[in-house]
Parts: structure tokens; sequence; C-alpha cells
């Protein structure tokens, strides 16, 4: 077999400033803190010249140097940028800004970019109603607005917006003027085109496959359903419908087909094509790298310099850097230049690797099919640890995801294109040829949702032994490349890593099928997923809540080896409780479902009842009391104990035993129904209870806990505005003597029933 080695990385001075810089940077903006900041760089700088004084450790020097001008440039960009945000944070203002971007619809109006405040306008993040939605680039507005940080408006990803530059939020209250721009201003143009391509692409195509050309044409992602985004995510197919180097390199592929790039008079075009791609897209973090790095080996032959990729790579994270440092802590920018840098130092030692026992002839047809299986391995090795930090999983199917789907976004792009420009001459004729351009699109949905159905498409770090198989991995390939052997045989620490992949999925298989009882408290956010288990049986009550509900307990399903569900339990309709329900049933199997006949009129029952219907799954309604086996435990389901009212006085709950443990959950029953049911039912003591409306003051009454008498309470709940868990069900717990578990403190929750002990 052939030696695997490492692509060379040159020791130039601005690789090793910039690694200061970017590390620097990543630490001052989650450390925070300017004056300690300020003297920390200038400590740094003044140790880098020192130790150039004794002319020792170069590189140690350039980190040092890069480290403190970073810090101290933090500080400086704080002053001048930051300032004018932090200055109407936590008032109301009137405000006077001007739209930057098209906005975007939200579940309660819209929301709308714009630079804000006098003197030097700080960008805003503006929430409204949907008036907001007839905005353009370049209009004016005036309102009366409550500013807060942006990173409130995300709660747990704080720095999402301020890593795009964004570090203001405010809600607009009152009457909005605003002044319509008249005709396109030319700061704006490319972003008004690309609304304008958005509305062709609206015209021409359905709105399914016209979502997805928005996409990866402008990078508007908004008419994607988050069904597919769950399903691309999982299969290692996401980085294609968020604007980066893969699209740029579409464009330059198709350009250079007609423009020699050696020439001076194509870089006239090539250069101004490319810099108005970056800007109507957005500016992403991906697309900027991509486009500096092609405008750096365009330029070198001109300039008569060599290229090279990792002094490339540097510059572009230097530049991004250099004009914004928060943009260190943005998740987009980390996984472009670490999945660049897999490629670099690997991919194409790897493809010729894989190439080299074959005749000639043969790797000519087998180099596309090798280069993407390598480009993409190669763009995991150092992405996998950030996908486990970021999501707590990663896809173990993203290689043969793109190697079966990478053609269709190629026909795709192109094609989207094609029938943009032909169909804003002659519309019939553009409306014909997006015909053509939806077959690679309709494969490309139905090739990710049916790999997404594989049970080990994208494992859960935190289930089973996968963390200790990933870390064997990493582990392993260390040791290859470290070891000083001469012909170095890739063949057994492959075959090593597919054996312990193997061994890891059966062994959380039979750990999960060993249980004669255990209750999984999804992390679904404000919402509800439970998954009971009983050896090979699952049920899962509950599919609900604001943390992709449905992705959440299909990941999680999958992750221990079912992709069938024996029976889904819905205590009721509501979207924290079953708006995953159609997501969920898309990705696995369902025996049955079981649910209160209320809410006839309400579009998720439906839309639920079709899919159902059109998958042949049988749907009981409880309208009395029933016991199902499932396994070795028993679930009895309690009918509604109103007939009428408001549909959280009409759940249905659920008790789990196995034997004399026994397990509550209520959906969101209030108290005065609570205790109709343990009047009714007379409920036994019982071990755990699963806190009714996720901890409102209005459930989980005193004398349900008289009644039942739990050891320990799980609460699910997620950020937040109806103060759940309120104190008062708190105090009451604890006055109970209950053990409090929170999704939101502990993330997902397992407990295994034991008679007469839980752990």
């Amino acid at each position: 077999m052939p030696v695997l080695t490492l692509q060379r990385v040159p020791s130039t001075p601005l690789i090793w400033f910039t690694v200061g810089f970017a590390l620097a940077s990543l630490a001052g903006v989650f450390l925070g803190g300017a004056v300690w900041l300020a003297a920390v760089g200038l400590a740094c700088v003044s140790i880098g010249f020192l130790l150039r004084g004794l002319g020792r450790w170069p590189q140690a020097r350039r980190l040092l140097a890069g480290a403190g001008i970073a810090l101290v440039w933090l500080v400086i960009y704080g002053a001048v940028f930051v300032s004018p945000a932090q200055a109407m944070e936590n008032r109301t203002v009137q405000l006077d800004a001007v739209v930057t971007r098209w906005p975007e619809r939200t579940d309660y109006g819209a929301r709308v970019i714009l630079q804000a405040g006098e003197g030097r306008k700080a960008p805003t993040l503006l929430y409204g109603d949907s008036s907001l939605s007839d905005l353009r680039p370049g209009d004016k507005l005036s309102c009366v607005a409550y500013c807060t940080p942006a990173d409130a408006s995300r709660g747990e990803d704080s720095l999402y917006y301020a890593s795009q530059g964004i570090h203001l939020s405010a809600k607009a209250y009152g009457n909005i003027t605003v002044t319509k721009a008249e005709g396109i201003p030319p700061r704006y143009a490319l972003t008004i085109l690309s609304g304008k391509i958005r509305q062709t692409l609206d015209g021409l195509y359905p709105e399914h496959e016209a979502g997805f050309l928005r996409a990866i044409l402008t990078g508007d992602k908004s008419g994607l359903e988050q069904a597919d985004k769950d399903n691309f995510n999982r299969v290692g197919l996401g980085h294609v419908v968020v604007i980066s180097g893969l699209h740029v390199t579409f464009l330059m592929g198709v350009l250079t087909l007609f423009l020699d790039p050696r020439k001076k008079r194509s870089l006239l075009v090539l250069l101004p094509v490319l810099l108005a791609f970056c800007l109507m897209t957005g500016s992403g973090p991906g697309t900027v790298r991509a486009s500096i790095l092609c405008t750096l080996a365009l330029l070198a032959p001109l300039l008569g310099r060599e290229y090279n990729c990792f002094t490339g790579l540097s510059t572009a994270l230097l530049l991004l850097l250099a004009w914004n440092p928060w943009a260190a802590a943005n998740a987009g920018l980390q996984f472009s230049c670490l999945s660049t840098l897999g490629i670099l130092l690997f991919g194409e030692n790897w493809c010729k690797a894989w190439l080299k026992p074959f005749p000639r002839k043969a790797k000519r047809w087998l180099r596309p099919v090798f280069g993407i299986l390598t480009v993409s391995l190669a763009a995991m090795v150092f992405t996998v640890p950030l996908s486990w930090y970021y999501f707590g999983r990663f896809s173990l199917i993203a290689p043969l995801a793109n190697l079966c789907a990478s053609w269709a976004v190629s026909l795709a792009f192109v094609g989207g294109a094609l029938s943009v420009l032909v169909g804003a001459v002659c519309f019939p004729v553009g409306h014909l040829l997006a015909g053509l351009v939806g077959l690679p699109i309709r494969y490309f949905f139905w090739f990710a949702g049916k790999a997404s159905q594989i049970s080990l498409a994208a494992v859960e770090m935190d289930r089973g032994y996968y963390a200790a198989w990933a870390l064997f991995v990493y582990g392993l390939m260390l040791l290859y490349l470290l070891a000083p052997v001469k012909e170095k045989r890739p063949i057994l620490p492959a075959c090593a890593c597919v054996v312990t992949l193997c061994l890891s999925a059966l062994l959380t298989a039979k750990t999960a099928q060993r249980q004669d009882l255990a209750l999984t408290v999804l992390d679904v956010g404000q919402g509800q997923s439970v998954v009971v288990t009983s050896q090979k049986s699952r049920a899962l009550i509950d599919c609900g809540g604001t943390k992709r509900p449905g992705d959440t307990a299909a990941t999680y399903l999958q992750s221990i080896g079912s992709s069938y569900v024996d029976l889904l339990v819905l205590t009721h309709f509501h979207e924290d409780h079953a708006g995953g329900v159609p997501e969920l049933l898309d990705r696995v199997k369902v025996g049955a479902i079981a649910a209160p006949d209320v809410d006839q009129d309400s579009p998720l029952r439906q839309e639920i009842e079709a899919q159902a219907a059109e998958q042949g799954i049988p749907i009981h309604y409880v309208t009395e009391t029933c016991q199902v086996a499932l396994g070795q435990a028993q679930l009895t389901l309690y009918a509604p104990v109103s007939s009428g009212g408001e549909s959280n006085e009409q759940c249905v709950s659920v008790l789990c035993a196995k034997g004399t443990w026994e397990a509550l959950l209520t959906g969101d029953m209030p108290g005065e129904e609570e205790v109709r049911l343990a009047n009714r039912e007379k409920l036994p003591d019982i071990e755990c209870l699963i806190a009714g409306h996720h901890g409102s003051k209005y459930s989980t009454s005193e004398a349900l806990l008289q009644v039942t008498q739990p050891d320990l309470a799980m609460i699910s709940v997620g950020r937040n505005t109806y103060g759940h868990p309120a104190p008062e069900t708190l105090a009451r717990l604890e006055a109970a003597g209950a053990a409090i578990y929170r999704t939101d403190r502990h993330g997902s929750i397992t407990i295994y029933a034991q008679e007469g002990e839980t752990s």
C-alpha cells in the first residue's frame, strides 16, 4: 500500500502570526475585559520583541506578536465599533436608521438588519410587526424602540450575532415612519439584485425548489423547511445550503470554461464577478475566505509570485479577523477554516494514495469519485470535534452522501443561475428550463430524506460508547502519522476504526436493550419529549419543543440502534408537545399513535392524522383508561378527566411501571385536573414525576405530590418568558422531598428503573 503523509506546511511568518492572532481573538471574545486585554496584549508584543533580541524561537515571537496585536485590536475595535451599540443598550430610544438587508419573516412579524444611531452607526437587528416586510435596502425608518444586547435575542447562542458584527437588538413600538429610497442606491445595488433573483426564482420554481435555489444562489435560507435542514445536517450536507467555498468553486469553474485565468483581461471579469457574488450573498465567512483564496491564486502569476495555499488561508483568516475580531467565535468561520485546513493537509495525498494501485485508464474514471470521498474525509479531520462541541454529534455518512449528491448540487447551481438569466429575458423559456433544473433538486431532497433514516447516519457523542470510539480513532490517527516507519500500511488502522465503530454501536444498542424500564427526558427546549425503553421495545411520549424536537427524538432513537417506535403517545396537540411529530414520522417508523380526541380543528392534529393515514399508522383516541404492554414494562394511559375546557385540561396522562417502580407524566394538566385524576384513578406512590406544564405554578399541585410522593422530579423546560419552572413549583417539590432535575441545566436526563431503587 502507498505511504500516506501530511502535506508539508511551510513555516512562514504569516502563518504563525495568524495562529496567534486567531487564538487570542477567540480567547479575548469569550473572556472579555478591555483593560486586562490591552495589558496582556502589550505584554505579548513586548515579550515577542524581547525574544527577537535574543535571536531565539522565531515561531514563538510571531505567535506572541500576533496574540498581542489581536488583544490590543479587540480593545480598539470595542471602543470604536461596539461602544455605539452599548450606549443604546437597555434603553428606549428614538431609532433613526437605514435598512441594509432584505427583511425576514418571523413567527410574530418580521425582522430586519439596519444601521442605527447618530454619528457612528451601530448595526442593529430590529424586530417589529409584518409591516417591516415591505422594507427594502436603502429605505430610512424612524421609530421608538427598546434596545437590548443582540445576544439576548438568542439566549444560549450569545455570540451568534456579535460574531457577524451585530451587537444591538431592538423591538419597535408604535408607528414606524418610513422614507422610501429613490431609485436603486448604489451602495445597496447588489443586495437589491439578490432580492430580485429571489423573486425570479419564486416565479420560476415551486416553493420547495425555489427555497433550495434561493439558499445556494443568494444565501437566503428562509425558504427551507426546518425538517429539510435537519436532514441535510444529519447526513453531512448542511454545508450545501450555506454559501461557502463550494459555491465559489462552482462559480469559478463555470467562468473559467470561457475565460482563461492566465490572461490579464480575463481577470478584469473574474475578479469583479467574484467580489460581486461575495457581496450579493451576504459576505459570509466561508464565502469571503474562498473569495480571498481565489483572488490570491489568480493574482499570484500576474505578480510573478508562487501561490501557496497555506499562506492564502492565513491571509484570508487574518483579514476576516481584522475586519471583525468577534468573528473568531463564528461557528461558520471555524468550520470553514478547519475543513479547508484538513483538505489542504490530507486531501490530495489521500487521493493519490487511493489511486496509486489502479492502472492509468482506471485512474481517469476513479479520480472524481476518490476526490470527493477524500475531500469529505479530510474536511472532517478537524471539524468532528467542532461538531461534537456545537451539536453533540457528527455525521458518519457524510463522505458517501457528498459522493451521491454533489453532482445534483452542481447541476442545480449552474442550472438555477442560467434559468434566472434566461427567465429575465424570456420568462416562458426560463420556466421550461426550470422544469429540468428541478430534477436534480428533487433528487437531492429525496436522497437526504432517505439517508437521514439510516440509524447510524449520524451518532450522538454523549450516547453509549461513541465518544470513546472517536477518541480511539483520533489516537490511532496520531500514532499512525507519527510512527517512524517508512512503509505505513493504512489498511489495518482503517479496519480497526470500522470494527470498533460496529462494536460501539452494538454495545450501545445492547446497553439500551438490557434495561427493563428506562426513561429519557430529551432536551427539546421549551417542550416535552420522553423516550420510554423496555428491552427491545420503545415508546415516545410527546414530541414538541423549541429545539427541533422531531430531529432530536429521531436522532436519539437512531443512535441507540432503533428506527422504530412501537407507540407514540401524545398528551395533547399543542406545538410544545406535538410540533415535532411530522418530522419524526418522516425519520422513524411508528407502530401506533395514542392521543386524546380533542382539538378536532387543530391544523397540527389534521397534519398528523393525514401523515399517519398516508403511512398506514393507526391512531387510537384515548376515551377511557387502558393498559399497554411495552416489553417487560406496562404503560397505563389515563383518559382526560375533563370533557371540555382548554386542551391543557383534556390531557392524556401516562403511568410507566415495572413491578413496583412507577413514573407519572401528566402533560400540561392544571392542578384542579390533577386532583380529579388522583381521585378517579387512585394513583399509587411513584418513584419519578415528570413535572406538569414544564414546571408551571399552576401544575404539580401539592395535592398531587401528597398522593404520589415522588422520590425525584424531572422538569422538561427551556428558555422561556413564562417563568417556568416557577419558584412555587420548585418549593413544593423540595418540600415533598423530591430530587429535582431540569433539562435546561442538565440536558437530556435518563433514569433506569429497578424495583426498590432508581439510578
